[in-house]
C-alpha cells in the first residue's frame, strides 16, 4: 500500500514539474534579463502573416574595375557609387540571351526551393512565370526571413584562379563534392572553417597546382649566398685595412708618388665600384622576378574568401579555410557559424543559371487576428474544464486523480509538437481539438473499470487498450500519409494527430493506468 502511494506522489510531482515547465517556462537570466529557455510555438504563415516576394530575372550589366576585372554589376551597384570608385560600366548582360529559356528558369526555381528547405523554411508558396522566369515567393514573417530574403538570389560562383590572371580558371562548382562548417575548440578559443572537398578531377586539379608554381618557394639557397657575400666583403674590409697601413709607413721623399699613384686608384676603385653597383641592380631585378610568388584565388561571386600558395601539397582534395580568428566570444562564434553554413548550403544548392534581382517584398497581414485565436483557444480551455469537472463529480477522487492526469497529457503534448518542429496552424488547432477528445473517452474508458480483483483489473485495462488502439490504427495510419503530404494545411494536420495518438496511448499506459490502479 506505501508502495502504491508513493509512485501516485511520484507521478503527480512529475505531471506538475511538467506542467511548470509547459505551461509557465525555464527562465535563466541573459545579459540583465530573464528569458524563457523553452522552445516556442512556430505558427504558420496563416496565423502570423507572410512576405511576398517577387524575383524577375536581372537585366543589369556587367560593373569593371581600374583594372578591368569584374566586381559587380549595375544592380549592385548606383551611378553615385560607380563614379566615386571609379568603375565602368560594360554593355556586357550578366544574363545572356541564349540563356533565357524555361529550362533554366525551372533550374533556378529548383534551386531556390531547395535553399528555402536548407535554411529552414518549411511553409512556403513557390510558383515560376516560365515565360519570362518571374519567381514568386511566399514565406513567413519570424526573425530569419530577411537573412532568407537577403542570401536566396546569391548566384554562389565558385571559382579557384589565378591571383593575377583571372581569365585562369582552374576549378568552378562543378568541381565541389561537399562543402560544411566546422569549427575546432582548443584550450585559447574556437576557429570556424569552412571545408570545400572537391571531387575526382578537382582532387587531381588541387594536387597539380600545389605541387607546382603555386607551391611556396624555399628561400634557403638565397640566405646562403647572402652569407658568402658578407663573408666576401669582411675578408676584403681586412685587406684594404692592411693596405692601408702599409701607405701610412711610406716616406716623405715618396709623398708625391704615392699621391699620384694614391690618385689612380681612386680612380680605377670608383670605375670598379660603378661597375659592381650596376651588378648589384641587375641581381636585385633577377631576383625579384625569381623571387614572385604566383598565388591562387578562391572566389564566391567575385568575393575573393582568401589569396594563397601552397606551403605542402594537398593530395585529399580537401580545403579548410579559416573563417575567423580564434575567439572565446560565444556571440562572435555563433554569428560566424551562422555564416558559414549558409555559405556551405548556398554552394551545394548549386550554382544558380541566372541572375535574379527582387523587384518586390511586401508583408502581408494574416486576415486571422491573434484576438480571434487567442477566442477560439479560451474556448477549448472552457470545454475541456467542463468536461474534467463532469469526470470529477461522477468518478469522485479516480476522476480527480485522471483529471491531472489529463492535464499532464495537455502539457506534455504541447510540449512534444514544439521539440518536433511541429507548425501550429489551423488545422493543425483542429487536429489538437480532435487529439484532446480521444484522449478525453480513452481516459474515461480506463475509469470504467471497476474490477476489485488486481488481475481481472490488469485484463479489463488491456481490453480497453486493444480496444482503443484498433479504433485509432486507422486514423494514425491515415495522420502518417498527410504527414509526407507537401501541402501545409495536411501536413501540419498530419503531425498533430500522429504525436498526439502515439503519444495518448503511451501516456496513459504508462501514467493514467497507474495512477487509477
Amino acid at each position: 500500500m506505501k508502495g502504491k502511494k508513493l509512485k501516485l506522489i511520484t507521478l503527480i510531482l512529475a505531471i506538475l514539474v511538467i506542467c511548470l515547465v509547459s505551461f509557465v517556462g525555464v527562465y535563466t537570466q541573459n545579459m540583465n534579463q530573464m528569458q524563457n529557455q523553452v522552445k516556442g510555438y512556430d505558427l504558420t504563415k496563416d496565423l502570423k502573416g507572410y512576405r511576398e516576394l517577387v524575383f524577375e530575372v536581372s537585366d543589369a550589366t556587367e560593373v569593371l574595375d581600374a583594372e578591368g576585372n569584374v566586381v559587380g554589376n549595375t544592380d549592385s551597384y548606383s551611378d553615385e557609387t560607380i563614379e566615386s570608385y571609379s568603375y565602368e560600366k560594360t554593355d556586357t548582360k550578366v544574363n545572356a540571351d541564349e540563356d533565357l529559356n524555361t529550362e533554366n528558369y525551372q533550374k533556378a526555381k529548383s534551386i531556390i526551393e531547395t535553399r528555402l528547405k536548407s535554411l529552414g523554411v518549411e511553409d512556403y508558396n513557390l510558383s515560376l512565370n516560365t515565360e519570362n522566369g518571374t519567381i514568386y515567393v511566399q514565406i513567413p514573417e519570424n526573425s530569419s526571413t530577411d537573412h532568407v530574403v537577403s542570401n536566396i538570389l546569391q548566384v554562389s560562383n565558385f571559382e579557384l584562379r589565378d591571383a593575377e590572371d583571372s581569365s585562369q580558371v582552374f576549378m568552378t562548382n562543378d568541381d565541389i563534392k561537399n562543402v560544411s562548417a566546422l569549427y575546432n575548440t582548443t584550450e585559447t578559443g574556437t576557429t570556424v572553417y569552412l571545408q570545400i572537398e572537391f571531387t575526382k578531377n578537382g582532387r587531381d586539379t588541387l594536387k597539380e597546382i600545389s605541387t607546382g608554381e603555386y607551391a611556396t618557394k624555399e628561400e634557403s639557397d638565397t640566405t646562403e649566398s647572402t652569407d658568402n657575400t658578407s663573408n666576401s666583403t669582411e675578408e676584403e674590409n681586412v685587406s684594404e685595412s692592411e693596405d692601408t697601413a702599409e701607405t701610412n709607413e711610406t716616406t716623405d721623399g715618396s709623398e708625391n708618388n704615392t699621391t699620384e699613384e694614391t690618385s689612380n686608384e681612386t680612380t680605377e676603385n670608383t670605375s670598379s665600384d660603378g661597375e659592381s653597383e650596376e651588378s648589384t641592380e641587375s641581381t636585385e631585378n633577377d631576383n625579384t622576378e625569381e623571387d614572385t610568388q604566383k598565388e591562387i584565388v578562391l572566389a564566391i561571386d567575385e568575393n575573393g574568401m582568401i589569396t594563397t600558395s601552397f606551403d605542402t601539397p594537398i593530395e585529399d582534395g580537401i580545403i579548410d579555410l579559416s573563417m575567423n580568428q580564434e575567439t572565446t566570444d560565444v556571440d562572435t562564434i555563433t554569428e560566424t557559424l551562422q555564416s558559414t553554413s549558409t555559405i556551405a548550403l548556398l554552394i551545394n544548392s548549386g550554382k544558380l543559371p541566372l541572375t535574379y534581382r527582387v523587384t518586390e517584398n511586401n508583408y502581408i497581414n494574416t486576415d486571422i487576428s491573434e484576438d480571434m485565436v487567442q477566442k477560439v483557444i479560451y474556448g477549448i480551455i472552457i470545454l475541456a474544464i467542463v468536461a474534467l469537472l463532469f469526470m470529477i463529480i461522477k468518478f469522485k477522487l479516480k476522476g480527480f486523480l485522471a483529471a491531472i492526469a489529463y492535464i499532464g497529457f495537455v502539457a506534455l503534448d504541447l510540449l512534444l509538437i514544439r521539440y518536433t518542429n511541429v507548425s501550429i496552424s489551423i488545422e493543425s488547432i483542429v487536429a489538437g481539438v480532435i487529439i484532446l477528445i480521444i484522449n478525453y473517452g480513452l481516459i474515461y474508458q480506463l475509469l470504467k473499470v471497476k474490477e476489485t480483483d488486481a488481475e481481472q483489473r490488469k485484463i479489463q485495462y488491456r481490453n480497453q487498450f486493444k480496444s482503443a488502439i484498433m479504433i485509432l490504427v486507422p486514423i494514425f495510419i491515415i495522420s502518417i500519409i498527410f504527414v509526407f503530404i507537401n501541402l501545409t494545411k495536411l501536413n501540419t494536420f498530419g503531425m498533430f494527430m500522429f504525436w498526439g495518438i502515439l503519444l495518448s496511448i503511451l501516456y496513459n499506459y504508462i501514467v493514467t493506468k497507474n495512477m487509477l490502479d
